[in-house]
């Protein structure tokens, strides 16, 4: 690295500065380029710069998940082939729309929003928006369904009975009786309390101390 040159980190890159001022410089033995070489030197830091890849980003697959929750959010529950469906139309739509690119303006500009986010603390940032997604996928199905389904729908339905449907989560214990359970909740309730209440008797069986012994002579 130069003499002249500095790195000043922000939260998402790493920056590089030009600084004449010696008192910027981490000094050779000091405690603050001890504790530098501390931190990147440890084992955890390390292993996972090696998982680091220098072509392929999270991003992506944060877009995808993103995309999931929207044809099947969370708070809605699917039975198994719907959510299946739901996850196809949801793998459609992004293969078609994750090579989209920027927007521009009739002038041929291109075109950003202001964001705020939480990470920068009250600083925006510019972020750019991309051109609006399409939906060719659905012409597609539509004349699946209308030219081929629905003219010889047993060989489709046929296929549909053949996937496998895994059996309930809760299908794979035993369902105890519902007074069985109860009385397990009461005995335990129960015991709870009385050793509250044990605990209670010795509280006012033990006289209170001060910290400090008197004795008569």
């Amino acid at each position: 690295m130069s003499k002249h040159m500095m790195i000043r980190s922000s939260p998402s890159v790493l920056i590089l500065t030009v600084s004449r001022d010696p008192s910027k410089w981490l000094q050779p033995g000091s405690m603050a380029l001890y504790k530098v070489e501390k931190l990147l030197l440890n084992e955890q830091v390390l292993r996972d710069v090696e998982k680091l890849s220098h072509d392929h980003q999270t991003s992506s697959l944060e877009g995808f998940h993103s995309v999931i929750l929207h044809f099947a959010p969370k708070n809605v529950i699917f039975p198994y082939i719907g959510m299946l469906c739901r996850l196809y139309l949801a793998d459609m739509h992004f293969n078609e729309n994750a090579e989209r690119g920027q927007a521009t303006t009739s002038e041929g500009k291109a075109v950003y929003k202001i964001m705020f986010p939480k990470s920068k603390k009250g600083e925006c940032t510019a972020k750019p928006v991309k051109t609006k997604p399409t939906f060719k996928y659905v012409s597609d199905l539509m004349r699946l369904l209308f030219e081929e389904v629905l003219e010889k729908p047993t060989r489709y339905t046929e296929e549909l009975k053949q996937i496998p449907i895994p059996k309930d989560l809760c299908a794979q214990f035993e369902r105890p009786s519902k007074e069985d359970v109860i009385a397990r909740h009461v005995s335990r309730f129960s015991r709870g309390v009385a050793g509250t209440q044990h605990s209670g008797h010795q509280d006012q069986e033990t006289p209170g101390v001060s910290g400090t012994q008197h004795t008569t002579g």
